[in-house]
């Protein structure tokens, strides 16, 4: 039966191996990675995968000999496309004769691999709860946005909270894009903290010329700009007692009256409010009006904070490392002793704090891999020494570290550690054999 979560990627070169594994993650698909011909072999006469991504330059052999070893065994080869830095049209044609079924030359743009990866191989995409990893992919934040989306078929006002950095704003959007439904309606955000009162009520409900000094022309407030779309309210737990009343009644009446007008206008929006307070708490002590906080909590969705998500993590420091490609055409690895010493971290800021931590050490970064010591870790290693290891030595390096510690985390258990590691057994044993790997007598 094919495995429809899983992908067999060959690959010699560390980084490309790196970049591909890390997109495979973000996209949520599982990915078995090897560097030699010989080792995907045994991994493919194992088990039967979706699909097959090689190289064409391995150690050992060729991607070509390779898939015609596959060709000559007894279990068909699964789709697969072939990626090469050194093709000819000749060797491209030949591989399409033999049955390949896509073959692209490097470099090339991953969004691209990934469109011709779904074309030959459907199945991989079938499980993988498409447009759950908009907001994260633990069960908390899949939950959240199946919530979302059935909220976005019903006409009711959105209250959204939990602390500061978690997504709030995030959640907003997705809501709005689904509730627009991929028109051009308006999404209007406004943070309720950051303004002066009397700006804040000019901002929301508009002015007309003359209404104060300044007041030159007059202006549409954020109600009116909304107007058909989604009007996200954030920090709406900071407003005043009196701008808490004028909330109340333009919520109630869905009509605003700009300052300094005595008309006033129809408004038809879907209200998002967000706020990382305790808004029942601030009615018990009489800091925000009971009537306005019944009025808001109609559907509430509350969103935990990254400590208590931890699946979050390392998918949100692997996005933000890919956007920094994207931008910089600059490439940057997080190693696996990095994402543990991540997911191992509190992260008081959330999402925010994550976010700005892995760009800073992207940029201040003089190596594309990224070890602890750049996220401020003390008491780790050197990525590099001092006699300057290369990027393959480095990565040997680290490999052969976490093949110790997972070994040793799985008390030597074979099964249990290759499972763990995402590779067969016989791709450990092989690894444990190049870098003279023994369980202790």
């Amino acid at each position: 039966m094919i495995n429809t979560s899983r992908l067999c990627l060959v690959e010699d070169d560390a980084i490309m191996r790196a970049s591909l594994c890390q997109r495979f993650k973000i996209e949520d698909i599982g990915c078995d990675c090897f560097t030699h011909a010989e080792e995907a072999l045994g991994a493919l006469a194992e088990r039967q995968y979706a699909a097959l991504i090689s190289d064409i330059r391995l150690p050992d052999m060729s991607g070509e000999n390779l898939y015609i070893r596959l060709l000559d065994s007894e279990r068909p080869p699964p789709p697969t496309i072939f990626i090469t830095g050194y093709g000819t049209i000749d060797q491209a044609v030949r591989l399409l004769k033999l049955g390949a079924r896509d073959y692209i030359t490097k470099p090339f743009d991953l969004d691209d691999l990934l469109a011709k990866l779904r074309e030959v191989s459907p199945s991989l995409f079938e499980d993988m709860h498409q447009g759950n990893a908009e907001l994260g992919v633990s069960p908390a934040m899949r939950q959240i946005k199946n919530t979302l989306d059935r909220l976005a078929a019903h006409r009711v006002d959105l209250l959204i909270t939990g602390e500061s950095g978690v997504g709030k704003e995030y959640a907003a959007r997705y809501f709005a894009q689904r509730y627009n439904k991929g028109t051009d309606k308006p999404f209007i955000a406004i943070n309720c903290a950051a303004l002066p009162e009397d700006l804040l009520e000019a901002e929301l409900f508009g002015h007309v010329k003359g209404a104060f000094t300044g007041a030159t022309k007059s202006r549409r407030g954020m109600f009116e700009q909304a107007s058909g779309g989604v009007l996200f309210l954030d920090e709406v737990g900071e407003t005043s007692p009196r701008m808490q009343a004028k909330l109340l009644r333009t919520i109630q009446e869905r009509v605003v009256q700009p300052i300094g007008s005595e008309d006033q206008i129809p408004v038809d929006v879907r209200l998002v409010y967000a706020t990382n307070r305790d808004l029942k708490a601030m009615v018990d002590r009489g800091e925000f009006r009971e009537d306005l906080y019944f009025r808001i909590n109609v559907a509430h969705v509350h969103i935990p904070p990254l400590r208590e998500r931890k699946e979050d993590i390392l998918w949100l420091a692997h996005r933000v490392v890919e956007n920094y490609f994207n931008e910089h055409q600059a490439r940057r690895l997080i190693l696996p002793l990095t994402e543990r010493y991540l997911e191992a971290q509190p992260w008081p800021g959330n999402l925010r704090e994550l976010a700005n931590a892995v760009e800073r050490a992207c940029i201040l970064s003089p190596q594309e891999v990224l070890g602890p010591r750049e996220f401020g870790a003390s008491g780790e290693e050197p990525l590099l020494s001092p006699d300057h290891l290369s990027l393959k030595e480095a990565m040997e390096h680290y490999e052969e570290r976490l093949l110790r510690e997972t070994l040793e985390h799985h008390e030597w258990r074979i099964a249990e550690t290759a499972e763990s590691l995402g590779i067969s057994r016989k791709n450990l044993w092989e690894k444990m054999k190049r870098y003279d790997i023994s369980q202790p007598a």
